[in-house]
């Protein structure tokens, strides 16, 4: 029973030094006559702390509405606050005896539980408050990605992991808690924007591709060209860092097979008969040779370069 009444003795407390500041807050009677200097004024945050516990009070049941003469003056801001730093500390000490009661530490404010609300008006309420508050983006200090290899003239792919987009300025936006694929120009460098926080990225050439040739039958004049017909002749391997960039291209009397993402296996596919092959090497010396070419270019860096392979025989 004593605990009750403490409470409620604190909660009268707190009401009336609300009607105070906001009588001190006007700095003047409900007539608007100055009492005190403006700059004396109690700040706006004391009276506001206050409105919200009375607003909290009368939704939860626990006081009545209550009228208040507003006449009064109130001249003295510092005694003001010395009285609310007293009733903070009173409502702490109550809080410690009643946990039913959560007094904040930092500001005149505390939440309570009213046992003879229902479940369902305790989250009628709850809901209500959340919907009052207002959740501003914490402003990014700093933007910490790691380390990001972004590309020149290709496809990069960056995740945000920020609550904000994340912009890569003059290229896309990145939204929040996502990721994006997108295509870089020959930019030297990016910059990176969260919020009102920028970070600049120096970018990466795009290396040129590079062709590998590996001749995989004979060559010269004692070579049948019936036998280097019948097997692969060639395994031709392009390295890139962004293979899927490429166009690739084989010219000559061959046959290709792609065997994996950047290798091609070539077979000679070029005389079909002793014919052929009699009319083929007429006026000609041994050994006989025949090549074909292999062309690379990078779609979006604009890199191309060719090169050749020979087969070499010198009979059918």
């Amino acid at each position: 029973m004593k605990k009750n009444r403490d409470v409620k003795f604190v909660i009268y407390q707190m009401l009336y030094i609300f009607v105070v500041c906001v009588i001190a807050l006007k700095g003047a009677n409900l007539d608007l006559t100055e009492v005190i200097q403006k700059e004396k004024v109690v700040e706006k945050e004391y009276a506001d702390s206050l409105k919200k516990i009375l607003d909290s009070l009368l939704a939860l049941g626990l006081v009545p509405e209550i009228k208040f003469d507003t006449s009064k003056k109130f001249t003295n801001p510092e005694e003001l606050r010395k009285q609310l730093e007293i009733t903070r500390q009173q409502l702490i000490a109550v809080q410690q005896q009643n946990p039913s009661l959560t007094v904040s530490t930092t500001s005149p404010s505390f939440t309570t539980t009213n046992p003879n609300l229902t479940p369902e008006e305790i989250k009628r309420i709850e809901e209500q408050k959340k919907e009052e508050q207002i959740i501003e983006p914490k402003e990014v200090q700093e933007i910490r990605i790691g380390n990001p290899v972004i590309v020149q003239f290709a496809q990069n792919t960056m995740n945000n992991p920020y609550d904000q987009p994340l912009e890569i300025v003059g290229i896309t936006t990145i939204p929040p808690k996502g990721s994006k694929t997108f295509i870089t120009g020959g930019e030297g460098s990016v910059t990176l924007k969260v919020g009102t926080t920028t970070k600049t990225v120096q970018t990466k050439p795009n290396d040129k591709p590079k062709i590998s040739l590996q001749r995989l039958v004979p060559a010269g004049e004692n070579v049948s060209i019936r036998s280097i017909q019948g097997t692969v002749g060639y395994r031709i391997t392009i390295n890139d860092d962004f293979p899927g960039n490429l166009d690739v291209n084989f010219n000559g009397p061959v046959t290709v097979n792609q065997t994996g993402p950047t290798t091609y296996d070539v077979t000679l596919n070029f005389l079909k008969s002793k014919t052929a092959f009699d009319n083929y090497t007429d006026s000609k010396d041994s050994p006989y040779s025949v090549g074909f070419q292999v062309s690379v270019k990078d779609k979006i860096a604009g890199h191309s370069l060719t090169q050749s392979g020979v087969f070499q025989f010198g009979e059918w």
